[in-house]
């Protein structure tokens, strides 16, 4: 059965996991025939990825993140010109803006918050409880993001949804191109291993610690090269790229280490390396990770955050401890030190993410949540 109109709102000026997350969601939810649209912010990245996918896009102003009546309103009146019965709130900066929305409406919109972060602090309040009381819904996505919510907060268990994100399965999989391929198309070496990272070149994401995990075990013996994909984000993060670049050249890594851009195609990324590795100090949820799964690539990742429940608690890939390059160099030696494990650890890992992470799975699932609210 066919929804009511679905609003998707993010007021996020910025393009990571959520933002690109969100756009996707509202692709899919269009093209399995649902009426969308988004409401964001004036040439954001999100209204462009839109303008792309030919999604209808409300533009809103920055909201305040409190008490904000007058824009509230605004959008209240723009979501009943557009018969939008649902709206789905995916940053967590937009809660109380969103409650204002459903209360200046009369309460005839439905809210669905769906957790791209974790809770951190408890929440138990009377602020956030009176805030959280006006969500129909909560999607969170991961069994531990779930407990948080029951730990955390006051939320009923009963209005609360567990939906992993999902990736387009088949797509990502069809570009896949052989590795001989994949390493020429990146101006890699031809043969030897290689270890890859891909991100946000970012402290938190661990760059620095991968380039002093691969000279210890460089060190041992092991000639390992590293592929670093990713870019820094706009006008931020040009002092830690040179510190990795100064960091490469000190330990003499220059003739093994590549960086290479931002690619939105990730394929060839995971078709040229031999190993991923995620060197985040923590990921909530991390789409890279399920990437690599999905395309057959061995996974080592810190023992923290969401990683650890993708990862099956080390069933499908190797656990190391967070912010640790010596736990994180030998967990690769022992990962990449036993071929006929490391190729069945990856195959068992890809069939798990085919079966649990499926773009079309996520849609349905959400599809029964708004119906049970309609």
């Amino acid at each position: 059965m066919k929804l009511p109109p679905i609003a998707i709102f993010c007021s996020s000026e910025s393009w990571g996991g959520l933002e690109m997350n969100t756009a996707r969601l509202a692709l899919w939810l269009h093209e399995r025939g649902h009426s969308i649209t988004l409401f964001g912010l004036w040439e954001s990245p999100l209204a462009l990825q839109a303008k792309t996918d030919r999604i209808p896009y409300r533009v809103t102003k920055r909201n305040m993140r409190y008490f904000d009546l007058v824009g509230a309103y605004a959008v209240s009146k723009e979501l009943g010109r557009l018969h939008i019965r649902f709206l789905i709130l995916v940053d967590n900066r937009d809660l109380d803006f969103g409650g204002l929305v459903k209360l200046v409406s009369g309460n005839r919109i439905r809210l669905i918050y769906q957790q791209h972060m974790r809770l951190g602090i408890t929440k138990k309040d009377p602020v956030h409880t009176l805030r959280f009381r006006q969500l129909d819904a909560w999607i969170t996505l991961l069994p531990y993001m779930k407990e948080e919510i029951l730990s955390k907060t006051r939320f009923p268990k009963e209005r609360i949804h567990l939906i992993p994100l999902g990736l387009d399965v088949e797509i990502l999989r069809s570009r896949l191109p052989s590795k001989e391929q994949a390493r020429e198309e990146l101006n890699l070496p031809s043969d030897g291993t290689i270890i890859g990272i891909l991100g946000r070149l970012d402290p938190q994401k661990g760059q620095h610690l991968l380039i002093e995990a691969l000279h210890k075990l460089n060190r041992k013996g092991e000639k390992y090269s590293l592929l670093i994909m990713g870019e820094t984000t706009l006008h931020e993060g040009e002092d830690y790229r040179k510190k990795l670049q100064d960091l490469v050249s000190t330990l003499g890594l220059e003739s093994l280490i590549f960086f290479r851009g931002y690619q939105k195609d990730v394929a060839s990324f995971f078709a040229a390396i031999d190993l991923f590795v995620l060197g985040s100090y923590e990921e909530t949820y991390g789409m890279v990770t399920i990437e690599a799964m999905l395309c057959g690539t061995p996974v080592v990742g810190s023992n923290a955050g969401g990683t650890a429940e993708l990862l099956g608690n080390g069933s499908y890939g190797w656990l190391y401890q967070p912010k640790d390059p010596v736990d994180m160099a030998a967990t690769i030696y022992r990962a990449l030190g036993d071929p006929p494990k490391l190729k069945q650890v990856a195959i068992q890992a890809q069939l798990y993410a085919v079966s649990a992470f499926s773009h079309t799975d996520e849609c349905i699932k959400i599809e029964v949540v708004l119906h049970s609210l309609a």
